[in-house]
């Protein structure tokens, strides 16, 4: 298994652990509305960034990835009010790099991921991207879950004008 496979099966399964822990008020979560806009890096598009909004309750994550033009739409939705937004983008040193899981990643350090993926408030650990072979292109002030500034009132009906125009200084 490359490192690649491994770090992006951790992400989707963390992602899946997000949308199921997430039902929405079908499930008796919270009331979601629909949540589109476009992600600028220094005045370009974007693309292949995972866009999170944490609601109110701090509970609810929606999530999106963003296209070649930067756009994205949050999978569930997001629900309405004031919720705390983080924007990442992970690339791998050596996409092409075999992982070997006795010098890679441990159980606790796969388990922290998971961790920081299912509830980032939660996290006790700090996911170590080298030790993932992989590097964060976002800084940190846009990707933390615990430094980010970026917050986005969503209103009741939803809208498609959540726009973020980050920058790498």
């Amino acid at each position: 298994m490359t490192r690649k496979g491994f770090v992006c099966g951790l992400l989707f399964g963390g992602c899946v652990l997000l949308a199921v822990g997430c039902g929405g008020e079908e499930a008796g979560g919270p009331r979601t509305v629909d949540v589109s806009g476009t992600v600028t890096l220094d005045g370009k598009p974007l693309e292949g960034a995972d866009v999170r909004f944490i609601g109110p309750n701090g509970k609810f994550i929606g999530y999106g990835r963003t296209g070649a033009d930067g756009s994205y739409v949050l999978v569930q939705g997001a629900v309405p009010g004031t919720n705390k937004v983080y924007i990442s983008k992970i690339e791998e040193s050596d996409p092409g790099q075999e992982f070997n899981y006795e010098e890679g990643v441990d159980p606790g350090q796969a388990a922290a991921a998971m961790q920081a993926l299912a509830d980032p408030d939660q996290a006790t650990e700090a996911v170590d991207l080298e030790a993932l072979g992989s590097k964060q292109l976002i800084p940190d002030v846009y990707s933390d879950p615990s430094k980010t500034k970026l917050t986005f009132e969503v209103p009741e009906e939803g809208t498609n004008k959540a726009n973020f125009q980050l920058t790498s200084q």
